[in-house]
């Protein structure tokens, strides 16, 4: 019998980038360990994570900082003959259950970092299951303005957004974060860039401790098929053209 295929665009994410910043494999662990405390802060669905030597062998998140950094180092980027490339950063990701399989409660939390070059950007991103279409009550403004917060704040991130994924279709297809603010559900900018923006009445905004933005179109899920979720978002993508102006790599 054939596996049900993912259904395209079911999906909510949230990710985060800065420019180039070299990090070494315990530095990264150390962002690990309190970005996994604070989520699980947010809500039950997040208490446990999980990480993947092996399809067959998930394993509790490691708490330990060395430990973490060993397996983190052993996720360098590689030349085509196997090289370790720390230049171009390590990549590491988690699951919030074992299954190895899709599910509406599932999360994974990806991260590319630790290069000093500007391309590709260093991100972070937090993900619900491809093609599967999560349980409503994951999908909230509390959960996904608090799991953005988190991920921005721990990696010190210069910006970023939540949305469901089917948004994307509705972005110019050579639609570059670098050169555009992004059309979005919630949009985050860093503290050193957050007087650029004027927010608009209609969005839901947050200042900072430290001086960064949260922006966000509604308090509710978003939806792409509500006329007034689609224009609060296009209000917020249009104030942060003095953040779109700016060259890249961005800096004040």
């Amino acid at each position: 019998m054939t596996p049900p295929q993912p259904i395209p665009g079911l999906d909510y994410f949230i990710s985060l980038f800065w420019q180039g910043r070299a990090e070494t494999p315990e530095e990264l662990a150390a962002r690990w360990l309190k970005l996994i405390a604070r989520f699980q802060t947010i809500d039950p669905i997040f208490a446990h994570w999980y990480i993947w030597p092996d399809i067959r062998h998930p394993l509790p998140f490691d708490t330990d900082v060395a430990t973490l950094a060993e397996k983190i180092a052993a996720k360098v980027a590689t030349s085509d003959t196997g090289e370790p490339l720390p230049i171009d950063g390590y990549q590491f990701f988690t699951r919030n259950n074992m299954a190895s399989k899709r599910g509406p409660r599932s999360f994974q939390i990806d991260m590319f970092a630790g290069s000093p070059i500007n391309y590709p950007l260093n991100r972070i991103s937090l993900r619900t299951d491809y093609g599967v279409a999560p349980d409503s009550d994951l999908t909230t403004f509390r959960i996904f303005r608090s799991a953005l917060l988190a991920l921005a704040e721990t990696f010190e991130a210069t910006i970023g957004l939540a949305a469901p994924a089917n948004i994307t279709d509705l972005w110019p297809k050579d639609w570059d974060l670098r050169r555009k603010f992004p059309f979005a559900w919630i949009t985050y900018v860093a503290p050193r860039f957050a007087s650029l923006i004027t927010p608009p009445a209609s969005a839901v905004v947050e200042r900072r401790p430290d001086g960064g933005l949260l922006m966000a179109a509604t308090d509710e899920t978003f939806d792409t098929a509500n006329p007034k979720h689609l224009a609060a978002a296009r209000q917020i993508e249009a104030a942060g053209a003095p953040f779109s102006a700016l060259p890249y790599p961005w800096s004040r």
